[in-house]
């Protein structure tokens, strides 16, 4: 698979849902470092900057998307979190639980262990998501997050035996509806014949926009 091909798939797949459904959609991010793009499509609104009361149910965020790297590996993934939104004496904070499904190949060469070759991978991962606003704000709030999702052999098909990605990002709304961050992302893939795959270990930066 052309590395560069599977994400001008994502974005006109974007483009399309954006047009099609704008109710629904509420976002669009995009995080780039050196060797590696992720873009996302979230169908709601981010619980910290919604209209809504903080002290309401911050529901369901569900979030589509893909990532590729230099390495030529190619991953789509869709994303399904329960939000729920606190209010502290200074803050707010959320903790959100849920699924993360992906699927795609990774590229296996010399420095990963192995001859020129590719592996089909997939995993149904369960993990968290928790954040909090740092400096409340109405004109440039600050947040810091975290997010952890892991696939045991169980929940991993294909090629794939273990799934794992942790990260983490500081942002600020730059302006209404646009935020910029940087953040780090590990992540990997355990397969049936090779360990501790890194797909993912460097900073980035991004930006969200909401709709």
């Amino acid at each position: 698979m052309i590395p560069g091909w599977g994400m001008k798939r994502i974005l006109a797949g974007a483009a399309l849902l954006i047009g099609c459904s704008p109710v629904w959609a509420g976002g669009l991010d995009l995080a780039l470092s050196n060797e590696t793009a992720n873009l996302s499509i979230t169908l709601n609104r981010d619980p910290f900057y919604s209209d809504q009361l903080s002290s309401q149910d911050g529901g369901a965020e569900l979030a589509l998307g893909g990532f590729i790297n230099e390495t030529g590996d190619n991953l789509l993934h869709a994303t399904l979190l329960a939000r729920g939104i606190r209010q502290s004496v200074t803050s707010q904070y959320q903790i959100s639980a849920g699924m993360k499904l992906l699927g795609g190949e990774i590229e296996i060469d010399e420095e990963r262990g192995g001859a020129s070759d590719s592996e089909t991978v997939g995993a149904l991962a369960l993990g968290f998501q928790a954040g909090l606003l740092l400096q409340p704000s109405n004109y440039n709030p600050v947040e810091l997050s975290f997010e952890g999702f892991f696939a045991p052999s169980i929940t991993s098909f294909s090629d794939a035996e273990r799934y794992g990605e942790i990260s983490a990002r500081l942002q600020v709304e730059i302006m209404p509806r646009a935020r910029a961050y940087i953040g780090y992302r590990r992540m990997r893939f355990d397969t049936n014949d090779f360990d501790n795959i890194r797909l993912d270990r460097s900073a980035h930066f991004g930006l969200s926009i909401s709709f």
